[in-house]
């Protein structure tokens, strides 16, 4: 499993950007910040957030990033940047990131010259679907040609090699710069490779995992879900009212509808869907330990209100084989030691913190 840390691919700063920490001498910069939020899952909510919710969230991402920095720092001291592993997949990476950029290139030198659009504009008149299909077609077709052509062209220039290769080499021709993709892959494949091999380390086999699900058999459990039935009101004395009539044989799903206060229970009357063994309030879920099936609680208390409850149906728990969880195994082991180690590479380096995120 590859561990996910999370590292952005770090711009180049600029005489504005402040330095907001530094690593071994190395800077974290604001500009680095901003540009990891923008990127984030949370940035569209940032707007939303309050001040001091958007102060946590800028000092997370900023440890992130010092973090994100030591690993790298940490890879280098190791030697990590002659790995043949580290070596291979960087020239890889840049070799198809130059193809890329030569068949966009090749792309967007296509021109469609003046006298064709007028004659399309003479035929299709203001059908401007009709007018982009054309202007679709005919620079497909002089992509394919452009292609064709240059790929022969460096085919007898450089000889027989991958359509990758010859691209790239055609990119290069071209003076296309990816030096700073290259870099910023570079930098995220070093920390993944320091990771990888730290966790070979920790598991060099399956018979570590296998050892250590003996000595965790709880991540295997497997709890026991039940699919509950509720009504919560504001009162003791109408809990029992209501509690009475339900043995009485009234439905206590249709009395939830009319008068549950609990918003969700009201609104599916009483249906509160499939819950894990232990999600429960402790009161309610002490009920429901001795609970059987279609019977009806006392009335249990809580900060909530006066509840009645029952379990409709349930799906026994159990305790699942390691060759079922193995990466559930391995993510857990690596939960256990990441801290510690973590802790023990961020005291080899230096970290000093300039100013607020």
């Amino acid at each position: 499993m590859r561990i996910l840390i999370f590292a952005a691919l770090l711009a180049s700063t600029t005489l504005q950007a402040k330095v907001l920490a530094t690593v071994d001498g190395t800077p974290v910069t604001s500009e680095q910040l901003e540009q990891t939020l923008r990127s984030s899952p949370f940035a569209t909510q940032y707007p939303s957030l309050d001040a001091d919710e958007q102060t946590v969230l800028r000092r997370d991402l900023l440890q992130r990033l010092v973090q994100a920095e030591v690993l790298y720092q940490e890879a280098r001291r190791l030697g990590l940047e002659e790995d043949e592993t580290v070596r291979r997949d960087v020239a890889e990476f840049e070799t198809g990131l130059l193809a890329q950029k030569y068949l966009q290139y090749l792309h967007d030198r296509i021109e469609i010259p003046a006298p064709k659009q007028a004659d399309w504009r003479r035929r299709l008149g203001t059908d401007l679907d009709a007018l982009a299909a054309v202007r679709s077609v005919y620079i497909a077709d002089r992509y394919r040609q452009a292609k064709a052509a240059a790929l022969a062209r460096l085919r007898r220039k450089y000889g027989d090699l991958p359509e990758t290769g010859l691209l790239a080499r055609g990119a290069r021709e071209a003076e296309i710069d990816v030096s700073a993709q290259v870099a910023g892959f570079r930098r995220e494949r070093l920390i993944q490779r320091l990771l990888e091999r730290k966790e070979k380390e920790w598991m060099p086999d399956e018979t570590t995992l296998r050892d250590y699900y003996q000595r965790h058999p709880e991540i295997g459990r497997v709890p026991e879900r039940r699919h509950i039935g509720q009504i919560v009101v504001a009162d003791r004395d109408t809990a029992q009212a209501l509690r009475r009539r339900i043995l009485q044989g009234e439905s206590l799903f249709r009395l939830a509808k009319q008068y549950s206060i609990d918003p969700y229970g009201r609104q599916h009357a009483g249906d509160m869907g499939w819950l894990p063994e232990g999600s429960a309030m402790p009161a309610i879920e002490k009920a429901l330990t001795t609970l059987k099936d279609g019977e009806i609680s006392e009335v249990i208390e809580t900060p909530r209100g006066f509840h009645l409850v029952t379990i409709i149906e349930r799906k026994p728990g159990e305790q699942k084989p390691f060759a079922a969880i193995g990466d559930r195994v391995r993510r857990a082991l690596l939960l256990e030691r990441m801290p510690a180690w973590l802790r023990e590479v961020t005291a080899r380096h230096r970290i000093a913190w300039s100013g607020a995120p």
